[in-house]
């Protein structure tokens, strides 16, 4: 076995890890690729030239998008950087196979949103999401009855059997906070007006509210903070749309930021941007009521609908 040249990065810090998603592997794999390629100084032009391959599907490589034969390619491409470490190579293609597996959402392909599919693909792998919420219920805590009433709202004409779907596919992604193995941490932040804005029927509200209480109740006590955010807090924290910032432990993964729009999502990911919004986030859980008085205000709000008859 030949030894690994000084100073070239190794990717066999990043275990292969099927829970965490196979986009996740991708981007692992194309960052590693990117400092291996670096540490030769070489450009994505050299490298598209040495293998056989253009510079966009190098660029799409390393980026951690899907492409034609990545097994052999990443093969490929290490040797082209000089990486002869036969650990190192079979732990790269290992990771490379894993990449190579159904998407997370897969099972969802015909129902859920293109925009939303980098976000389904890459919070398995967080080790936090950030998230901020102006509108609804956070969709990781929303009842399957409340979803589909939201989900309803944004598509018709949709078929009774889609919505169904969509709505399984968004409340089935709290189970990750619950597993066994590196379940991310979830904080969520809501505005106060969400608990007051009618969703169907006044039982459809009761019953999700009950469902915030269970699940800070239970035993995901310790893995997700719900903070609210108060009407008193005015402009000074306003943001009008969703924000979504997601942390992961690896140091080959980057952070991400998913913004929402009605129709659409922007990206975000890396250094700079990501840490801004990372600190919009930040500021906006300093403002809101603090984690440990959210349970009292969601029991109030639900006495109050009891009172009400809801």
């Amino acid at each position: 076995m030949a030894a690994q040249h000084t100073g070239v990065p190794s990717i066999r810090g990043f275990q292969r890890r099927p829970h965490l998603g196979a986009a996740a592997h991708r981007r692992a794999l194309g960052e590693y690729m990117r400092r291996c390629r670096g540490s030769r100084n070489l450009t994505g032009k050299d490298v598209a030239r040495r293998i056989g391959t253009s510079p966009s599907t190098v660029s799409r490589m390393e980026s951690g998008e899907r492409t034609d034969n990545p097994v052999r390619n990443v093969a490929k491409l290490l040797s082209a950087c000089r990486i002869t470490d036969d650990r190192e190579l079979s732990h790269a293609l290992s990771i490379a196979e894993e990449g190579e597996r159904p998407e997370v959402w897969a099972p969802y392909a015909d129902y859920v949103a293109k925009w939303v599919q980098p976000l389904l693909a890459l919070e398995p792998a967080a080790r936090r999401i950030l998230s901020y919420e102006p509108q609804l219920v956070p969709g990781w805590l929303q009842t399957e009855e409340y979803a589909q009433l939201v989900i309803r709202a944004g598509f018709p004409d949709a078929p009774r059997h889609e919505i169904e779907a969509r709505a399984k596919a968004r409340v089935g992604r709290l189970h990750m906070v619950g597993r066994a193995q590196d379940p991310p941490a979830l904080v969520v932040i809501m505005d106060e007006d969400v608990l007051r804005r009618p969703a169907g029927s006044p039982g459809v509200m009761y019953r999700q509210i009950e469902h915030l209480i269970q699940v800070l109740k239970g035993e995901l006590r310790h893995r997700v903070k719900l903070q609210i955010a108060p009407l008193a807090m005015g402009m000074t924290g306003a943001v009008g749309h969703p924000i979504v910032h997601l942390r992961f432990a690896d140091d080959l993964l980057s952070d991400f930021v998913y913004l929402e729009q009605s129709e659409s999502a922007w990206c975000i990911e890396g250094a700079g941007e990501a840490e801004r919004y990372q600190s919009r986030l930040f500021r906006l859980c300093g403002m809101a009521v603090p984690a440990d008085r959210t349970l009292t205000l969601l029991e109030d709000k639900l006495a109050e609908l009891a009172r009400n008859r809801y």
